[in-house]
């Protein structure tokens, strides 16, 4: 199942160079690592945009903070003047020409871009203004109060606009939450209550009367301030708790905060809701309740410095968290590139190790042993090839010897049938000789069976004819002990034919027998090339199984593989030019035992022929005897004249014989003289095999024993 899986990604691997291969699973480790940086940094950077909302936000609450505590004033101020104090006429119309300002102010630094929801929405409180500054006058307090509490309402409205449009509502880290919830919610509600309070106590104090509606307004905001107290005690703890160190105008300004509220709050209960008579100064209590409300603005501001603060800090933390993160990701990207280019540069170098190595062993130097600067897996293919190389070593030293052994015994085997075709010229000439001498023999006797048959012609020519016969018997005689003689050299020469023969088939078979272990180290050869072949194909199967490591070592196991179907080729070009050789030594020892075959039959005929010239000497020296018994006794011719013409007639028979036997032997001298031709021209073959695979071995060089 992952051989097939794997098998088109090895395919398309396999069509690619070294530096293709690195170059494309690079590019396809780039992608994901590209696309996770970018995924990260735009996840940082919207961070980093979210915090930098939420400290606009922030600030632009805190800029428009001071207009509600205007509006505030301006609707304490208001009340105590529509409740009959025309003092507060100066005072109101000091705080209407500074919201005036504040508004012109606010026009030109809102931020209408960044936030214009809330935008929008101050532009309409801005028109409120406008309509209740001119109208206010006209209204009762009461109308007066609710109509600035409306404006009011829609100030902590925007607070809220601006908290939520910048971000600040969805934080959710807890020392920011709790600070926007104090800065949001909290201090503002703060203020409003103790400027409810503060707005109508001075109305009260003014008019010397508490109406009903007034008195539950005060105590249901003095209810609200000690439940805003309380959330806001535990959000400072919790701002404490999880961010310490940073707070410490917080803390103060919380204690101031709660002081102030503790002393309005006992003044309210002395001056109005437990007072027997309104007696209290109204401009008092409203300075009082100012006081109150100047120092949660103060609690406030460290709020907002505070939370600005821990954004600043946040936004730090996180450019610097990203720069880390970004350098430490360069750097360990620079050195994964720089391990990765080491890493091909280590590979190329032992692919072209070996490389170098196997066109140096191609060109026949096979002295030297394969050297990598490595320690991973083609290591173990640097020590199987180097056990490769020795063995090849031997096997080629083995070959050199055999090829110069068999050099030096073909060069023998040239000399001796050199010699021996020599030596079968000799005696073919011998035998001519004999055969002439046998002819002449053949025809002397003729002559003297007819001069013995004239005898009987004329007895006058008898002593002639006997003295002629006498001559001719001792001139046969001395044919015949010459031509014996000739037949004995024919008889030595044939024996020491015979010998050189015996010489040549042991050379021949001493050859044969080299041969034959020249095939069995053929047969280890080609053992150890099909053995590396296999190891060739285990390899890749090998790295076929290591994935994407194993791509290099496909590569070295596959020009090993190759190594190997060179080596098989070359060997079998060994075993084809040897099994050529065996074949001529198979037809030179066929020839050889032709040639014994013929030697042999040689010899038989020339004893044969040696035993018939011993008995025509022997005739002659009869017939010698009895011519001259004929020339010492004239008178016994007539006697014995048929004896004498039958031993002439005998005579003539051997002749013949002897002629006929001296050609056959010529015969069988040519048909050696042939047989020796051929030998010296397989001799010749061989030699010049011997001499070709003697140089085809002198081209390796091989290591030292």
């Amino acid at each position: 199942m992952l051989n097939r899986l794997l098998r088109p990604f090895a395919a398309v691997m396999s069509k690619l160079r070294y530096g293709q291969k690195f170059a494309f699973i690079s590019f396809l480790m780039v992608i994901p690592i590209g696309m996770l940086l970018y995924v990260w940094m735009s996840e940082q950077q919207q961070e980093l945009v979210f915090i930098k909302n939420e400290r606009a936000g922030a600030s632009e609450i805190n800029e428009i903070m001071p207009f509600m505590l205007m509006i505030q004033q301006h609707r304490g101020l208001a009340n105590g003047f529509l409740s009959g104090n025309s003092e507060l006429k100066a005072e109101l119309d000091k705080k209407e020409q500074e919201i005036n300002r504040f508004i012109a102010d606010m026009n030109k630094t809102i931020q209408y871009e960044a936030f214009p929801e809330s935008s929008g929405q101050w532009q309409s409180i801005a028109e409120e203004w406008s309509k209740l500054e001119g109208s206010f006058s006209e209204m009762k307090a009461k109308e007066s109060f609710a109509a600035h509490s409306a404006i009011i309402d829609q100030m902590r409205s925007l607070i809220g606009s601006y908290s939520d449009e910048s971000g600040l509502s969805l934080d959710t880290a807890i020392d920011s939450f709790y600070l926007m919830t104090m800065l949001v919610q909290q201090l503002p509600i703060l203020m409003e209550n103790t400027a409810v309070i503060r707005g109508q106590g001075n109305g009260v104090l003014v008019s010397k009367s508490l109406p009903e509606d007034a008195h539950i307004t005060i105590l249901l905001e003095m209810a609200k301030m000690e439940t805003a107290f309380k959330d806001l005690n535990k959000a400072i703890g919790i701002v404490e708790t999880w961010n310490k160190g940073i707070h410490t105008d917080l803390l103060k300004d919380g204690e101031r905060s709660i002081d102030a509220a503790d002393r309005f709050q006992l003044r309210v209960k002395s001056d109005i809701l437990d007072a027997p008579q309104l007696k209290a100064k109204s401009d008092e209590f409203f300075a009082e309740g100012t006081a109150t409300i100047a120092v949660l603005t103060e609690l406030f501001t460290s709020v907002n410095n505070d939370l600005d603060l821990v954004l600043q800090n946040r936004s730090e933390e996180l450019s610097r968290s990203r720069n880390l993160i970004l350098s430490v990701t360069l750097l360990i990207i620079l050195l994964v590139a720089l391990f990765y280019v080491g890493f091909y540069r280590n590979v190329m170098a032992t692919v072209n190790a070996l490389k170098t190595r196997v066109e140096q062993m191609a060109k026949g130097d096979l002295s030297q042993e394969l050297q990598l600067d490595t320690r991973d897996e083609l290591q173990h293919v640097a020590l199987a090839f180097n056990e490769m190389l020795g063995a090849l070593n031997v096997l080629m030293r083995r070959n050199q010897h055999v090829s110069d052994n068999a050099a030096s015994s073909s060069t023998q085997l040239n000399v001796i049938s050199l010699e021996s075709t020599t030596a079968m010229k000799l005696i073919a000439d011998a035998i001519q000789n004999v055969s002439n001498g046998t002819e002449m023999q053949s025809l002397s006797t003729s002559e003297t069976a007819s001069a013995m048959n004239e005898m009987s012609i004329g007895i006058t020519r008898i002593a002639e004819a006997s003295s002629d016969a006498a001559e001719s018997a001792f001139h046969a005689a001395e044919h015949v002990k010459f031509g014996n003689q000739l037949l004995e050299e024919t008889a030595r020469q044939m024996s020491n034919i015979k010998s050189s023969q015996v010489e040549s088939a042991q050379v021949v078979a001493r050859l044969d027998g080299h041969s034959v272990q020249m095939e069995q180290i053929i047969g280890v050869i080609m053992t150890i090339a099909r053995q590396t072949r296999l190891l060739a194909l285990n390899a890749n199967i090998e790295a076929a199984r290591a994935g994407e490591h194993g791509r290099g070592f496909s590569v070295v196991a596959s020009e090993v593989g190759k190594l190997a179907e060179q080596t098989a080729l070359s060997v079998k070009s060994i075993e084809e030019l040897l099994s050529a050789v065996r074949t001529h030594v198979d037809e030179t020892v066929a020839a050889m035992n032709e040639m014994r075959l013929e030697t042999d039959t040689g010899l038989q005929s020339i004893g044969n022929t040696q035993s018939t010239m011993s008995r025509i000497l022997s005739d002659i020296r009869k017939m010698s005897e009895q011519v001259q018994e004929v020339s010492a006794a004239s008178e016994q011719i007539s006697a014995g004249m048929e004896e004498v013409t039958a031993t002439i007639d005998e005579v003539a028979d051997v002749s013949r014989k002897t002629s006929s036997e001296a050609v056959t032997m010529a015969a069988a001298a040519e048909q050696q003289l042939a047989s020796m031709v051929k030998i010296q021209t397989s001799s010749e073959s061989l030699r010049k095999l011997s001499q070709q695979l003697q140089d085809d071995m002198s081209q390796f060089v091989l290591a030292r024993e």
